[in-house]
Parts: C-alpha cells; structure tokens; sequence
C-alpha cells in the first residue's frame, strides 16, 4: 500500500460511524457537487477545520507560517489560548460543526493546558482529531492524547529540537506510533541528501509510521523565495527516487512547487476552514494572512457570509476559470495542484 492510501485508510479507520454520519453525508455532498464561487452551506461546508490554539511556542523556527504572530509575551497570549468553551463555541457554529477532520495547530499546541479535554470533546462529537507538535513535551503527555482519543500526531523535526526527538522517539512510539515531518529546503537537498535518508531511516527504526517531506513556502518573518523546490528541480526528483528506493511507502511527498502552465486544481477555499479561538478566519492554510473587514470573524458574522466572503469568491473564480492565472497567494504554494482528498 502507498504512503498516501495508508494514510487515507489510517484516517478512515478512526471514523465512528454513527457519530460521524452527518459528517460524513457533508463529506459525500461535497464529493458530488459541483464547485461555486459562491457557495451556501446548505450545499455543503467544509470537509477540514484548522484551529489555532495557542499563539505560544517553545520553539522559534524562521520558516514557521505563524512566527509573525506568535512569542509575542505579556497577558494577551491567554485570550488565544483554547479552552473546552471556547472550542465549544467554534464547533456549534454551523460552518465548523460537520467538519470530518480537525487539526489542532499553533503555535505549540502541547502549551495548552486543556489539549486532552479538548480532543476528548471532539473525538465524541465524531470529529477525527490530528494536531502537530514540535514534540518537546510529547513524552510526558503522549499517554493521555492516546486516552483522550487522537487520532493521528504529527511531529516536526528541526535542528533544534532534534536531541530531544530522537531521546525521546522510540517511547513515544510504543504508546502511540506518531508521523514525522521535515520542511524541505532546497539548499538542504543539493547539499545534505545522504543526511537526510540517514535522518529518514533512523526515524522508520523509531517506530515511526510516517515521513512527510513539507515543501518550503516563503511565508514567515524571512521569506526566502531561493529555497523553493519546484516540481522539475533536478535534485528533487534524484533525492525522491533514492527515498522511494531506500524506505518503500515510508515517505509521502506533497506536490512541489508547479512550472508553468499551472494546474489549478487546490481545493483549499472549499474544502478547509480555519480560524483562531477568538474568531478571526483564516484564508487557507497557503498563508498567515487573515480575512479581513465585515464577515471576518466566526462571531461576528452569518457563517454563510463568512464562507463567501469577497476574498474567498475572488480566490475561487480565478481558480475555477481556465482562463485566469492564479491568485497571487497562491503562485508560491507547493498545494495548487493538489486535489484534495
């Protein structure tokens, strides 16, 4: 079985069949309707929620999407910090309430002192329920995510907290067997390939269940568009034959960065929602930007309005006709191509 269908297959077994069934039937008339511009949620809502749960890391990457907005100190950090109620809160809104799959993101989600209760919450509403860490604390909470009903853990594996991931892995994975993840670098790739399968089989003896391989998008405090991989870089297609060759259906690989012409088939502004705990909507998961204006907060608005406001009809006719290039957002994400699942 390939990376992909396991994962698909991984993802389908933790559906509670009964309490999911409306989440499921939101998923099928997705599936078998017809993309709009304008799209009402009595058609469908979106498949995916994305909720930012802390603004606060333990970490401080460069290439990070949120680092413009997180380690920002002093008491404003507790009015974005997820509690059950404010979780509670997202999820009775009808533009969250059939999401099938929701991520829990940050920031570092393992900061919130609520993670298990929150996750315990979702799983009974049928929601499956991922989050991804930095895993310096995973050790010492990973028995009560596995308790609490998660679904899958994702890991991210930087320099900087390499030490304690690889004291800490095979633990870990005999509780709960988690996924890894690496952004990849261009200049990483062409300089550092045999590094990274040495990285990539360590972690498959760790009892790991995954490796994905993130394409860099220049967003974050430092963009860097030089360390793009595009889907023909020469180095880019040795280095995924070697993986493929070395660990058979460990890795899963995300689209690269398309040359043109651009196959626009991302299904990101139907398919996922995003916001933080005090409302405020996320465009796609592509960029740090926010809606902005009237319709821009879960709170504040008709969640009908909120799912068509104007940027995300804008973005969706430019996607859905073959005639126009692309949103600019979306020229530098590795996702434009990808169908969705």
């Amino acid at each position: 079985m390939t990376s992909k269908l396991s994962y698909y297959f991984e993802m389908g077994c933790k559906i509670r069949p009964l309490r999911a069934a409306p989440k499921v039937w939101n998923y099928v008339r997705y599936r078998s309707l017809a993309r709009t511009a304008h799209t009402s949620i009595h058609r469908y809502t979106p498949q995916i929620a994305s909720v930012l749960v802390t603004k606060r890391c333990n970490l401080n990457c460069e290439y990070c999407f949120v680092r413009n907005i997180i380690n920002r100190q002093g008491a404003e950090w507790r009015e974005g910090e997820a509690t059950l109620d404010k979780i509670r809160r997202i999820f009775s809104n009808p533009l969250f309430a059939n999401c099938l799959l929701v991520d829990l993101q940050g920031g570092e989600p393992l900061l919130v002192e609520d993670l298990e209760t929150i996750i315990s919450y979702l799983v009974r509403r049928g929601h499956i329920v991922n989050t991804s860490t930095n895993g310096l604390l995973l050790a010492e909470r990973i028995a009560g995510l596995k308790r609490a009903g998660i679904s899958r853990i994702n890991v991210s594996l930087y320099d900087t907290n390499r030490q304690v991931i690889e004291r800490d892995l095979s633990h870990i994975n005999r509780v709960f067997p988690v996924h890894m993840s690496i952004v990849l670098l261009r200049s990483k790739l062409e300089s550092a390939p045999d590094e990274l399968l040495r990285t990539a089989c360590l972690l498959r003896a760790a009892g790991c269940r995954s490796l994905r391989f993130w394409m860099y998008r220049p967003l974050g405090a430092d963009p860097r568009a030089h360390e793009i991989i595009d889907d023909a870089l020469p180095a880019y297609l040795e280095f995924r034959r070697r993986m493929d060759k070395a660990l058979p259906s460990f890795c899963l690989w995300p689209a690269a960065i398309q040359k043109a012409p651009f196959h626009k088939r991302c299904p990101q502004v139907w398919q996922r929602v995003g916001c933080d705990v005090v409302g405020n909507m996320a465009i796609c998961c592509g960029t740090n930007m926010t809606l902005q204006g009237p319709d821009s907060n879960l709170f504040d608005s008709n969640p009908d309005s909120v799912f068509n406001h104007p940027t995300l009809v804008a973005m969706r006719e430019q996607l859905l006709d073959p005639g126009r290039e692309p949103p600019d957002i979306c020229k530098a994400c590795n996702l434009l191509g990808e169908p969705g699942w």
